[in-house]
């Protein structure tokens, strides 16, 4: 697996240190959308009770916010860190083939021609693939949080219609 990695990345390149950037970022963004997002559906949630002395009591006429306006634009944060290390990634992977190790000519040389490109793409690649999967996990467990914790007689019906991706994240 070690030697694959060091295939994946230009000659010589300190590719562990991109690794635990992509991973540190993944997990920070994913972070902070989570919070954004149980925060917003607690405070929503708890506008659904009412206190009495020490207890808390169900007001049924109340309706939840729809699962698309609690969820907002919190997922949008990890698909703009998949583009951004995307871009950066493949600028520097680029750049030092030709100021780093100066190995640019000898990448063009090589048999396979696209072993340039793909020493530069792969890792970028598989990056926004892995923040893209991550987004779309979270939009399951938000969806799950929300329709397993919310008193149903406060939900109005059809809440995954209403989740439009081609429409963005609002």
């Amino acid at each position: 697996m070690k030697k694959s990695l060091e295939h994946s990345f230009p000659p010589g390149y300190l590719y562990k240190t991109e690794l635990r950037i992509i991973l540190f970022t993944l997990i920070d963004v994913a972070l902070i959308s989570m919070f954004g997002f149980f925060n917003a559906y607690s405070s929503a949630r708890q506008s659904l009770f009412m206190q009495m002395g020490q207890d808390l009591f169900l007001v049924e006429s109340r309706i939840m916010p729809d699962f698309v306006d609690l969820l907002g634009n919190k997922l949008l944060i990890l698909l703009i860190s998949a583009a951004l290390l995307f871009v950066i990634a493949i600028v520097l992977h680029y750049a030092y083939h030709q100021i780093g190790s100066k190995s640019i000519y000898l990448m063009r040389r090589l048999p396979d021609r696209f072993e340039l490109h793909r020493r530069c793409l792969l890792i970028p690649l598989i990056t926004v693939l892995a923040f893209i999967m991550v987004t779309i996990l979270l939009l399951f467990i938000y969806y799950a949080v929300y329709m397993n914790f919310t008193p149903h007689v406060c939900l109005t019906p059809n809440q995954w219609e209403k989740v439009k991706l081609w429409r963005g994240f609002r």
